[in-house]
């Protein structure tokens, strides 16, 4: 297995800066993602560590060795993408075996290789069948074996989930995430799908205009962004404007509302106006009788929609902070109703500040 680093990769297409001196260092076996929306730099990041683009400045190490001069070839690397690239008059096992055929590997040894790949990826009963008799899953499948097959130092997945349907992604990236840890194998991966990255990556790499805005674990990125890019683009949020009261006692006030938010104050000054952020679980709704007293630890908020995602609900609430998003359960949310009355709080520690406004 190896190391990847980039280095002050940039590269331009005319006025267009793709990458803008991207800095990465991938360890040995680690599995990570580059997660933005489109255009943000992340293909073409994978694409020059792959050797089918070059940067115009820059160097793209693997363990240690700058591989730029190198054809992608020489570079012992797999890449699997969004189309399949199967060839059509090949079966399962005619495919997996092609790039090994190509290294001039003796039959018997090809044939071998083959069948321990397909057995991987739960394809062994499928080794006979052509790509027009296997699904989309299965052909993703099989070009996954067929980029192992050569034993790679570093595999490279671009977007390789995203022509599939919902239940065969989940299925899929799964089992990525499995064969990658079985063989300890370097893997960069590509993606705009943020459930997608958080669930299968060591780290995450979040993306915005050819640089990377944060890098860490997925409860890191989700939990404690540093950006109001990576607060906005990863997962839902809430933002609300509040002014600084107190930057020594770390309260702010967020309309009617003073909230403890535990800001730093070398980074505010009383009376800064800030946006804060929360996330939709940390908002908590109490449904109220007709007639019931709002209590004081809560503030009055009313229903402006209810949308169901399953286990959870997120209800839509107007209320003097602004609008804002909550997720309850679904078998709480049976209580509440469009232009409701409810009471909302919001748990303590989890309003967090990012920028000055």
């Amino acid at each position: 297995m190896a190391t990847i680093e980039l280095q002050e990769l940039t590269r331009r297409f005319g006025d267009v800066v793709a990458l803008d001196s991207l800095e990465l260092e991938v360890a040995s076996g680690e599995f990570v993602s580059l997660l933005g929306p489109s255009g943000c730099g992340k293909t073409t990041a994978l694409r020059i560590v792959a050797g089918f683009e070059w940067p115009d400045s820059g160097r793209v190490l693997v363990a240690g060795r700058d591989v730029l001069d190198l054809p992608a070839n020489r570079r012992n690397m797999g890449m699997v993408f969004q189309a399949y690239s199967l060839f059509p008059n090949m079966t399962a096992q005619q495919n997996v075996e092609f790039g090994l055929r190509v290294r001039r590997r003796p039959k018997h040894d090809r044939s071998k290789r083959a069948a321990e790949l397909l057995d991987l990826v739960g394809l062994a009963a499928q080794k006979d069948r052509y790509p027009r008799q296997l699904s989309g899953g299965q052909q993703q499948r099989v070009a996954l074996a067929r980029c192992l097959a050569i034993e790679p130092s570093v595999l490279l997945l671009d977007e390789p989930l995203s022509a599939l349907d919902a239940k065969v992604r989940v299925q899929l990236r799964e089992e990525v995430r499995r064969i990658q840890l079985e063989l300890g194998i370097t893997t960069l991966y590509v993606t705009h799908d943020q459930e997608e990255a958080l669930s299968v990556s060591d780290r995450v790499a979040v993306m915005s205009s050819g640089r990377i805005e944060q890098i860490g674990s997925p409860a890191e990125i989700y939990g404690h962004p540093r950006t109001p890019f990576v607060a906005s683009f990863v997962g839902t949020m809430n933002h609300l404007e509040a002014t600084v009261v107190s930057s020594a006692a770390g309260k702010v006030r967020c309309g009617p509302a003073v909230l403890d938010v535990g800001l730093s104050a070398a980074s505010h000054s009383d009376g800064d106006v800030v946006t804060m952020y929360v996330r939709p679980e940390h908002v908590h709704v109490v449904a109220l009788a007709p007639g019931q007293d709002m209590p004081p630890e809560l503030f009055e908020g009313k229903v402006t929609s209810l949308t169901f995602l399953g286990p959870v609900t997120r209800v839509g609430i107007a209320s003097a902070l602004g609008g804002l998003l909550a997720d309850v359960s679904s078998s709480m949310a049976l209580s509440l109703a469009i232009d409701s009355t409810v009471g909302v709080s919001i748990e303590a520690g989890s309003l967090r500040s990012l920028a000055l406004t």
